[in-house]
């Protein structure tokens, strides 16, 4: 069999948080995201990924939803929201992934994982799969990561991402 001779194309990879980042979140709602009815998408944020988009990056969301473990929300409500999400910020997400697990869950299977935010196990799992479908790489030196908590800033960093804070990055759109 013979070998390609065709590099993998590099493209930057936006990762972004989505409670407080894309979609107004606690702080903003008061509660927690806890289905698709909560879910608000900032027309900003919006703006900003169609111009990651247009300069031919890819995006991803990721976002802790320990929830599910803590029994307070199910998993159907989950995806419920992020279909909301998907589609308020009008289908430009190449993937949205999220962590179900919390260090406070009774269940040791729920308390303990490798993808919960500030480890980045969310993003290497997305790029992986993301590469598996187009062939594409994600440079980490290409990348970016968008967040409002220091759970976030620290994820871009063991990611090796450059890190945005939310509301600057928002405030950009205009």
């Amino acid at each position: 069999m013979a070998r390609r001779n065709t590099p993998e194309p590099r493209v930057p990879l936006l990762c972004l948080d989505l409670d407080g980042t894309v979609r107004k979140g606690k702080t903003e709602l008061g509660r927690f995201v806890n289905g698709p009815d909560d879910v608000e998408v900032f027309p900003e944020a919006v703006i900003m990924m169609r111009r990651w988009r247009d300069a031919g990056g890819r995006i991803i969301g990721v976002s802790n939803q320990g929830g599910v473990a803590l029994g307070i929300i199910d998993q159907r409500s989950v995806s419920a929201a992020m279909m909301a999400t998907y589609r308020q910020a009008d289908g430009l997400f190449d993937k949205i992934a999220w962590c179900q697990h919390h260090p406070e869950a009774s269940d040791p299977e729920m308390a303990r994982c490798w993808c919960r935010k500030p480890t980045p196990g969310l993003i290497i799992e997305t790029a992986l799969e993301l590469h598996g479908a187009t062939g594409e790489i994600y440079p980490p030196h290409l990348g970016l990561m968008v967040g409002d908590l220091p759970e976030d800033q620290e994820c871009a960093r063991l990611a090796g991402l450059d890190f945005q804070w939310a509301a600057d990055w928002r405030a950009q759109a205009q």
